[in-house]
C-alpha cells in the first residue's frame, strides 16, 4: 500500500458540491433535509442544517474515524436514511468519477501499486440506430452499423473503480466522502470488497515509509519477494488482500535490478554522469535514480507508475541507488 496526499480543499469542495446536487430522489423529496438534521441532531459541531452533511463529505480520513463510533446504530435506527445514502453513491457518473481520480492525482492503484487504474474511452451514441459506439477517430462522421450520419453525443467512460476504504454497508454515511473513496484496480476492490482494513490511503498516523519491501534468495535460479511490517494489522491487510502472492509474479523485475546491480558499479554511474552533463539533460538525484532502475524512487510519485514502491526499496537495500535528499 502507498500513501495519497490530501487534495486541495476547495477542489474537493467543488467536486462534493456538484455530487451533493445530484443526490435528490422523487420518492424520497425530504432526504436531504432530514439528513442533514439527523446529523446535526446526533453528531453536534460538524455543521448546521444546511450543510451538515456536505462536512461530512468533504472531512478528511482522521474526521470519518473519529465518528465512526457515533455510527453503530445508525443502519437499524435509520434504515430509510441508509437505503438513500447508498442510492446516492450511485449518482457518481462517469464524468464524475473521473474527475474524483483526477484529483487524487494517482494513475496507480494505492492497495498494490501494480496496475494502472485511470482506463478511459470515448463512446458515441447513435440516435438513428440507438447503437453506443466505440471512438477511435473522431473525425468519423458516418455510423458503421446503419451507415448514416451520426447524431448524438459523447460520453466520456471511465473504468477505474472507487473502492469504500470504510465499507458503505457498514457506514453508510461515509457513501460518498470524498476520503473514504479510493481508486483502485479491479482485482483489489473485488477482493477487498467489505473487509475492514486498519490502515488508510490516506492514514496520516500511520508510516507507510516503515514497510519494505525485499527479497530472499531460495535457490541460484529461485528468489522470493517479502513485505515486512512492524505493524500486525497492516500486516493483515496485506494477508487479506493477497498482496504478497500477487507480487511473486514479479520477480522479474527484481532479477533485472540484480543484474543492474552487476553493471551500474559506482564508476559506471560516476561516468554515467559525465556522460549526461555533456548533453542538455540535468538530471537531480530523484531522476538520475528514475533513469538507472526505470521507475520513479521519490515517493511523492510511487502513484504514476507500477511497482515503483518495490522497485525502490529493493534498490536501495541491494545499493543500486542511494537515499534521496
Amino acid at each position: 500500500m502507498i500513501p495519497i496526499e490530501k487534495s486541495e480543499p476547495s477542489e474537493v469542495e467543488k467536486i462534493c458540491d456538484e455530487l451533493y446536487k445530484k443526490m435528490n430522489f422523487q420518492d424520497y423529496p425530504e432526504f436531504k433535509n432530514d439528513l442533514n438534521k439527523w446529523v446535526t441532531d446526533k453528531i453536534p459541531g460538524v455543521g448546521t442544517k444546511e450543510d451538515a452533511f456536505q462536512k461530512i463529505m468533504i472531512g478528511e480520513y482522521s474526521l470519518l474515524e473519529n465518528l465512526k463510533e457515533s455510527l453503530n446504530n445508525f443502519i437499524l435506527q435509520e434504515p430509510k436514511l441508509t437505503e438513500y445514502l447508498k442510492k446516492s453513491y450511485s449518482k457518481i457518473d462517469a464524468k464524475l468519477r473521473k474527475k474524483i481520480i483526477d484529483l487524487k492525482k494517482i494513475s496507480v492503484c494505492p492497495y498494490c501499486n501494480r496496475n494502472y487504474i485511470n482506463s478511459t474511452y470515448k463512446i458515441l451514441h447513435c440516435d438513428n440506430c440507438n447503437q453506443d459506439l466505440f471512438i477511435i477517430d473522431e473525425n468519423e462522421k458516418q455510423c458503421p452499423s446503419c451507415k448514416q450520419d451520426i447524431k448524438g453525443e459523447t460520453k466520456v467512460v471511465n473504468t477505474a473503480q472507487l473502492d469504500h476504504f470504510i465499507p458503505k454497508d457498514s457506514y453508510p454515511l461515509f457513501a460518498v466522502s470524498f476520503y473514504n473513496l479510493i481508486p483502485s484496480c479491479y482485482s483489489c476492490n473485488h477482493v477487498k470488497s467489505n473487509k475492514h482494513l486498519k490502515h488508510s490511503p490516506y492514514d496520516t498516523n500511520f508510516s507507510f515509509d516503515d514497510v519494505k519491501f525485499t527479497y530472499i534468495p531460495k535457490s541460484t535460479n529461485e528468489i522470493e519477494i517479502k513485505i515486512i511490517s512492524h505493524d500486525s494489522d497492516f500486516k493483515i491487510g496485506i494477508r487479506d488482500l493477497g498482496i504478497e502472492e500477487l507480487y511473486q509474479s514479479h520477480i522479474d523485475v527484481v532479477n533485472e535490478l540484480i543484474w543492474k546491480k552487476e553493471v551500474y558499479t559506482n564508476s559506471y554511474r560516476d561516468g554515467l554522469l559525465k556522460i549526461l552533463n555533456q548533453t542538455n539533460l540535468e538530471l537531480n538525484e530523484a531522476e538520475l535514480n528514475r533513469f538507472i532502475t526505470g521507475y520513479y524512487t521519490d515517493k511523492e510519485n510511487y502513484g504514476k507508475r507500477p511497482l515503483s514502491k518495490m522497485v525502490t526499496d529493493i534498490s536501495r537495500e541491494m545499493g543500486l541507488i542511494g537515499e534521496e535528499e
